[in-house]
C-alpha cells in the first residue's frame, strides 16, 4: 500500500511495523537488511502529519524509543567492530614481522 493511499493511523501502524522489522534485523546483526528497511521507511515518515490521534502518538513514541535503542546499538556495534579491526591489523602486522624475522 502506498503512503498516499493510507490514512494517518494506517501510516503510523505501517511505520511501526517496519520499525519492528528493522529492530529484528538489527538484533540478528543483519545491518544491510536494517538499512534497506530504513530506506523503505523514510518516505513514509516524511508523510506523517503533526495532527495525530492519541493512539497514533503512542505508536510514534514507540517508534522513537526503538529508533533511539537502535542508534545506541549500532554505535556500540560500530565501536566493537573498530576494536576487532584494530586487533586484526595488529595480528596481521605481528604475523608479517614474524615472517620477516623467519626469513633472516
Amino acid at each position: 500500500m502506498k503512503a498516499h493511499d493510507m490514512n494517518q493511523m494506517e501510516l503510523v501502524e505501517r511505520v511501526l511495523s517496519i520499525t519492528r522489522q528493522i529492530e529484528q534485523a538489527a538484533a540478528l546483526a543483519d545491518w544491510p537488511e536494517a538499512a534497506r528497511l530504513t530506506e523503505m521507511r523514510s518516505p513514509l515518515l516524511m508523510t506523517l502529519t503533526a495532527d495525530q490521534a492519541p493512539a497514533a502518538l503512542d505508536m510514534i513514541r514507540q517508534i522513537q524509543a526503538i529508533d533511539a535503542a537502535l542508534v545506541a546499538d549500532a554505535a556500540l556495534t560500530q565501536q566493537e567492530l573498530h576494536v576487532e579491526f584494530e586487533a586484526a591489523i595488529g595480528r596481521a602486522k605481528a604475523a608479517g614481522e614474524y615472517q620477516r624475522m623467519a626469513r633472516l
